[in-house]
């Protein structure tokens, strides 16, 4: 008997009401560490964000709130680097690691993915996370010429029927190595002996006749069957009806972003928002991965923790106001060197997590005047600076 399919899937995450600007959130962390009993003059932040321009506001914030320039956790596209945790754990008594994917957003428009680029001249604009867009911009493409090259049609007698392209079909003796590949059994009929037979073969395409089940949900969705050559399928082609299919023998930290969305590619490229649901997964699967890293690592033991990651939402310059960026948050783990209360046990989840932060001062008293600090070293002795003597 063959053994059940576990299916992952993306834990739902809230936008709208969450969003908090940074300069508003930075202060009630630091505010949240000091309930948790964390200590203001001994508590090291750290930051796993991409290597983005439009991730310098955050980092100024926390250099502003901590008091201290911030570790870097981070790797392109909101990776952490778990091998950074020892280090970060030895430079302060209390430990604080931010961790966020980013995406834009136009409010004009509402659409997710886009950020201008003042320093390119005029309002000249781009990706906001370009390692993200660089990754699942091939599977969008594949998914898009896959939509435009499956047709559903009927006969005469009104058969539903489906004529899909061979570089799609998995065929058993010829299966797909690499890309898109449909789940055929989801959509054409199955007959007695298990097999899938093509009521008529072409050149380069097989036609099918539709399940009831597919037939079924079609009719549920609105379509109404064409004859003759039909149309494609279009927004029909579901997220479950296809995978991709991918070689990934590397193991180079370059791909490590593209390996852990690659499971997730049907549901991210049927997004109406590609870019902000693979910044979503992206997130969730992080703070699976770095709890666990925490938990066997040891690297934290015996130390206050919080791990808190979320998404950053790029907003360009609008209507003669400076770019800046909201944090929506996601979810926390909580470790404290004493006795942690029974609230903790478990990770702070999303409606958790921002009434806990929310219900903290916005005032911090302890932020430091960068201006002044910066003004404070030039004043400073001179030191005079030499070679090693051999």
């Amino acid at each position: 008997m063959q053994k059940p399919q576990i299916v992952r899937k993306p834990a739902p995450f809230k936008v709208d009401g969450l969003a908090i600007p940074y300069p508003e959130f930075v202060p009630r962390l630091f505010n949240l560490c000091l309930s948790l009993g964390f200590r203001k003059e001994l508590i090291m932040p750290s930051r796993a964000f991409c290597s983005d321009e439009n991730q310098g506001l955050p980092i100024i914030l926390m250099t502003k709130h901590f008091g201290t320039f911030p570790f870097n956790h981070g790797r392109v596209g909101g990776i952490i680097a778990s091998d950074r945790h020892g280090p970060h754990a030895h430079h302060g008594v209390d430990s604080v690691i931010l961790q966020a994917s980013h995406v834009g957003y136009d409010p004009n428009t509402g659409i997710y993915g886009k950020f201008i680029r003042p320093r390119m001249g005029g309002a000249t604009a781009s990706d906001s996370c370009g390692k993200i867009a660089h990754v699942i911009r091939p599977y969008i493409e594949q998914y898009e010429f896959a939509r435009e090259q499956i047709f559903l049609h009927q006969d005469n007698s009104g058969r539903k029927l489906i004529t899909i392209k061979n570089s799609f079909l998995d065929f058993t003796s010829q299966p797909v190595k690499k890309g898109l590949v449909l789940l055929l059994e989801k959509i054409a009929e199955v007959d007695e002996a298990r097999r899938i037979v093509p009521v008529a073969s072409l050149s380069t395409s097989q036609t099918f006749a539709v399940a009831e089940d597919f037939g079924r949900r079609l009719d549920d969705a609105g379509y109404l069957w064409k004859g003759e050559a039909g149309e494609c399928i279009g927004k029909y082609l579901f997220a479950d009806l296809f995978q991709f299919r991918e070689d990934f023998r590397d193991n180079d930290d370059s791909i490590l972003l593209e390996r852990s969305l690659a499971e997730f590619m049907p549901t991210i490229v049927t997004s109406a928002n590609p870019p902000l649901k693979a910044a979503i997964i992206i997130i969730q699967l992080e703070f699976t991965r770095i709890v666990e890293s925490i938990h066997w690592g040891g690297e934290y033991a015996g130390k206050n923790l919080l791990y808190i990651t979320g998404l950053n939402i790029d907003i360009s310059e609008f209507e003669g106001f400076p770019a800046t960026t909201y944090f929506v948050p996601w979810a926390a783990y909580v470790q404290l060197s004493g006795d942690a209360p029974e609230d903790y046990s478990h990770p702070l989840e999303q409606d958790h997590l921002f009434k806990l932060i929310m219900e903290q001062k916005i005032e911090n008293p302890a932020q430091i005047d960068l201006k002044d600090e910066i003004s404070r070293m030039l004043q400073a002795p001179r030191f005079d600076i030499r070679s090693p003597q051999e």
